[in-house]
């Protein structure tokens, strides 16, 4: 993507999590994909929704391989006990993509995403 270009910004997932995790797009950081986690307006009670927004700019494809990369690495916050209470509320069918030819993404358990 050039940097002239201007994203196409589509949500591709909801994602659930403890309500203490107020800014979990802190937890992980990925510069080499073009993704967004913006807070729901509203959530249930005790939980806080985040919407996963993907530059569709480009290929389908791309954007399909964001969506599963971004979800992978919450799953393994989780997995973890840095994310609690995860739920993919829509969306878990971008889990579903083949892993071939994706970035890896390595998050530690402070969050902090590594190639």
């Amino acid at each position: 993507m050039s940097s002239d270009a201007v994203p196409l910004w589509r949500c591709m997932a909801v994602i659930e999590v403890g309500d203490h995790i107020d800014r979990l797009d802190e937890l992980i950081r990925e510069d080499g994909l073009h993704y967004r986690l913006v807070p729901c307006a509203s959530s249930p009670k005790g939980f806080l929704w985040y919407e996963l927004h993907v530059d569709s700019s480009g290929s389908e494809h791309r954007a399909a391989r964001t969506a599963w990369a971004i979800l992978w690495a919450i799953k393994r916050l989780a997995a973890d006990g840095v994310v609690t209470d995860l739920r993919i509320v829509t969306g878990a069918e971008w889990l579903h993509v083949p892993p071939s030819a994706l970035p890896r993404i390595d998050v530690d358990i402070s969050g902090a995403a590594h190639h």
